[in-house]
């Protein structure tokens, strides 16, 4: 065949076409191009464009690029009036305004959605994450053959639940029961009294203790730190949280302190001989006798011989350490000028037993004996007088102690000499801390010094990790009371919940089960508002530790479940609704773990719930924790559920809209229902009316609106019902008590705006409706006409029939005008109406 070569412009290979392939491309090009260029002014066009040297097709790619849009512009005539040309400017500085406006605000908005966007994920993924990795304490025991299940059967607690578990669970419920009846209930002193239980079972097994520090001291602690808190006390106002803090960090110290006096007796009762203590000794003498052993290599000293080595600071020092506050009083007024001279009185301080009284009564000096003790503390630095076996160490120290100075105690904290292990350390610093108090030191070097705080020894113990704390792990528990003593509550939690020891078999987290408590204690005694832990926000939460503790109990016992729950909400806080709603959704996760209704609720109303009315004596209280069960049961479509919370609740009202609901779904008038019993909700509708009509708290009108709707769908489903059988008759005869279907053409206005108003259900079933009322009708129509009649009777059936065709005529306007009604309904009907014509 004939071949045609065409070179490309553009440089690319050619290519060869035969005749025929050349003729198909072109046909081909022809169907793709436009109408429009085809024509005789497109062609002109192109060809004076072509004379021109303007290529069309690079003039058509970029004019379809063109944007053209609106800009603001002095658009007035050349001569105009000053006012008519301010008037404009006026206008397009509004317009350029209000459009700069709008730009910024969409602007701001696609960010700030976009960030909650991100901020909900990320508080997603960390639960989850968390929630993953949360430890599971240890609940159940194997339980033991042999005799022991008989002592099993005589105990009315689960015999395969540890003993620990078990004494907890007691604790647990009489705190749920003085929450219920606002009665103070000291769980601390019960759980003391189990720890002792458990120490003596344990002495008595010959168990074998795994470290020194017991769960007993970390309980001990906990009960010595909570000592000022008030159970079942929420703190809320301002001065109250900040003189709870101050108190706290009061009672942590005194613990130390008591912790060192039991440590000060334990030395002289090992060192008898070099204590040389007499029968009834006091405070002040025991001190003594300590500081005999502790300089027992140094030689005679000055409360035993004229002359001796001058202790009047060290045993000031130890009668400080050992809380002993009166007795260091007492010390100071004993001693005489003459062993004052050069010290506190050549300092020109005028009462060193009044700045101890005063520092004792209100936990800190005035500004002014301040700034007269950390003077003195000065002067005895630039002295660097280090003589008399740390003497003027200790009188530092004492000075820093009464003024609470940054400098004074960055110097004592450098002589390793004072301290030399972290209770010493941790007793000095909450020594300092001003919580709770907003005082500011005058001095003439350092002025406006913000006092000592708590976060600030908080932020110095984390620099170290956890193993620098407990000997390389050999005492895991110290630094779980390192931090409780420093008031780290969140952080001791997730400590103790999280530890897993690598020197232990079976259990992986011992500690796991006295987390979980914690959590408990610490929110029954209201300390999680104070706001005192700088890792609050990064450890795990509270609330879920406890939630998932309960969950153990879920399937065996879910009474002793909900007890953990509802205080799991307690944990969460967040004021009254929201730990109701929060134990409503827990009541709702446990019933359908367990489907304990009968357990949880008992029979009949919210007023004789089994183990909800024991934990929540108020009905009101009852009822809005149900009512919150089953508000999450409808939006987690568990529409069956929340039908029956609702009627538990007796809230009639909300299980009617649940039921209308249903009912609409359930009803079609081409289908059968699927997996929804029709009958048994028109059995639970009509028992809600009844309930509903003796209650005169709901609105008139909304309840007759709901009884209406619930009404209407049962004659719905019966018209359905005959439609689906072909009982056109009957349809017919129902049609009149659908009261909102226009009869007459001059009704249609007016019942198509009315139908908005319409209850949702019906607006549901309405384009069902007036299609079947359309087609009874034509079929009421065809009957009649079908049937043998006389002139008479021809003469009336006619009339009727006019009748019937004018209400057809109504009904397809009416679906015309209504929005809710699809256009194919109106159509339908149109196309009957013009059949029968």
């Amino acid at each position: 065949g004939k071949k045609i070569t065409q070179a490309d412009p553009l440089g690319l290979p050619s290519i060869e076409r035969g005749v025929d392939q050349l003729v198909e491309a072109t046909a081909r090009l022809a169907k793709r191009s436009s109408q429009t260029q085809q024509t005789n002014e497109a062609l002109s066009a192109a060809r004076l464009l072509a004379s021109e040297g303007i290529d069309t097709q690079l003039l058509n790619r970029d004019l379809r690029e063109v944007e053209i849009q609106p800009t603001l512009e002095e658009i007035l005539p050349e001569t105009c009036t000053l006012e008519e040309w301010l008037a404009q400017v006026q206008e397009i500085s509004i317009l350029s305004a209000v459009r700069d406006s709008q730009a910024s605000t969409q602007e701001y908005f696609k960010q700030k959605l976009s960030d909650i966007t991100s901020l909900e994920w990320q508080n997603a993924r960390n639960k989850f994450v968390l929630s993953s990795q949360t430890p599971q304490a240890n609940v159940y025991e194997t339980a033991p053959n042999g005799s022991d299940g008989a002592t099993g059967m005589e105990d009315d607690r689960d015999p395969t639940i540890s003993p620990r578990a078990s004494a907890f669970i007691e604790v647990v419920k009489k705190i749920n029961r003085a929450m219920a009846s606002g009665i103070p209930y000291d769980a601390l002193r019960d759980i003391q009294a189990s720890n002792e239980d458990m120490k003596e079972r344990e002495r008595s097994a010959g168990a074998q203790v795994g470290s020194h520090t017991s769960l007993q001291s970390l309980w001990q602690v906990v009960t010595s730190v909570l000592s000022p808190a008030r159970a079942g006390h929420q703190p809320e106002s301002k001065e109250e949280i900040a003189s709870m803090r101050a108190a706290l960090c009061k009672s942590a110290r005194r613990h130390l302190e008591r912790d060192y006096a039991t440590y000060v007796n334990e030395e002289i009762e090992h060192h008898p001989q070099l204590a040389m203590l007499g029968g009834s000794p006091s405070r002040l003498q025991q001190i003594r006798a300590f500081l005999r052993i502790r300089f027992s290599d140094k030689g005679a000293l000055d409360f035993d011989m004229a002359g001796g080595i001058d202790t009047f600071w060290h045993q000031l020092y130890f009668c400080f350490r050992c809380g002993y506050i009166q007795e260091a009083i007492e010390l100071v007024e004993s001693v005489s000028e003459g062993l004052m001279a050069g010290d506190v009185h050549a300092a020109n301080v005028s009462s060193l037993p009044d700045y101890i009284r005063e520092w004792q009564e209100k936990g800190e000096l005035s500004v002014s004996n301040q700034a007269m003790v950390r003077l003195d503390g000065e002067r005895i630095l630039r002295e660097q007088d280090r003589s008399n076996f740390g003497k003027n160490q200790y009188r530092v120290l004492i000075y820093t102690i009464l003024c609470a100075d940054r400098h004074l105690a960055e110097n004592v904290l450098s002589d390793q000499y004072l301290f030399t292990n972290i209770e010493d350390f941790l007793w000095f610093k909450l020594v300092l801390v001003r919580e709770g108090q907003l005082t500011t030191l005058t001095s003439s070097t350092y002025t406006h010094e913000e006092p000592h705080r708590l976060a600030e020894l908080q932020q110095q113990l984390a620099q170290y990790p956890a193993n620098y704390y407990t000997r390389d792990g050999k005492e895991p528990l110290l630094y779980a009371i390192l931090l409780l003593l420093t008031l780290q509550f969140e952080g001791a939690i997730q400590y103790l919940a999280t530890y897993t020891p690598s020197n232990l078999h079976g259990d992986s987290f011992p500690f796991a089960i006295e987390a979980v408590h914690l959590c408990i204690i610490f929110s029954y005694y209201g300390v999680f508002n104070l706001g005192t832990d700088i890792r609050s926000r990064g450890s795990m939460l509270c609330s879920d530790i406890v939630h998932d503790y309960g969950q153990n109990f879920a399937v065996r016992d879910p009474a002793t479940a909900f007890e953990y729950y509802c205080l799991a909400a307690e944990v969460k806080g967040g004021g009254y609704v929201s730990i109701i709603q929060t134990q409503g959704q827990l009541l709702r996760e446990l019933l359908n773990q367990s489907r304990a209704f009968g357990t949880l609720l008992g029979a009949g109303g919210s007023g004789s719930g089994a183990v909800l009315s024991k934990l929540k004596p108020d009905r009101q209280q009852r009822q809005d924790i149900i009512v919150s069960a089953a508000v999450g049961c409808v939006q987690n479509a568990q529409f069956h559920e929340a039908m029956e919370l609702f009627m538990h609740a007796g809230k009639p009202f909300n299980a009617l809209e649940i039921i209308n609901k249903r009912y609409s779904d359930a009803i079609s008038a081409t289908e059968e229902s699927q997996g929804i019993s029709i009958d048994d909700l028109e059995q639970r509708g009509n028992a809600a009316l009844a309930e509903l009509e003796g209650q005169a708290d709901v609105d008139i009108r909304s309840k007759r609106e709901e009884t209406n709707a619930f009404e209407m769908l049962i004659l719905t489903r019966k018209l359905f019902q005959a439609f689906k059988e072909s009982n056109y008759k009957e349809c017919f005869q129902l049609l009149p008590e659908f009261a909102f279907l226009p009869i007459r053409s001059e009704q249609v206005s007016k019942y198509a705006s009315d139908a908005g108003n319409l209850h949702i259900a019906i607006k549901e079933k309405l384009p069902q409706i007036v299609k079947i009322a359309g087609i009874a009708i034509s079929e009421m129509m065809q009957e009649r006409r079908a049937i043998q009649r006389t002139p008479t009777a021809a003469s009336m059936i006619s009339s009727s029939t006019q009748e019937l065709k004018m209400r057809l005529h109504s009904l397809a306007l009416y679906a015309g005008y209504v929005k809710i009604i699809p256009e194919n309904v109106a159509t339908e009907l149109n196309i009957i109406l013009n059949g029968l014509i």
